[in-house]
């Protein structure tokens, strides 16, 4: 698994996730003011990161901690 992935959004790049050398997660790094909100987080997986720029760029805003969004249908470029 690489350790670094592009997030694009409706060809729109967002901004990529990088694997933390410390733990097995992924730090967010946007590309674009549009994904500040989800600067410097952390996710389990890529995937995770790009249902929440999906949810971010569908919303205007990122779910509230426990609160449930489903998952939605994207690519991740490597």
């Amino acid at each position: 698994m690489p350790d670094a992935y592009v997030i694009q959004i409706s060809g729109r790049t967002a901004g990529i996730v990088a694997r933390d050398g410390r733990d097995v997660s992924f730090n967010f790094f946007a590309a674009s003011h549009l994904f500040d909100a989800m600067e410097g987080q952390s996710f389990a997986d890529p995937l995770a990161a790009e249902r929440a720029a999906r949810y971010l760029a569908r919303h205007g805003s990122l779910p509230r901690r426990g609160e449930q969004h489903p998952p939605e249908a994207g690519t991740i470029e490597a």
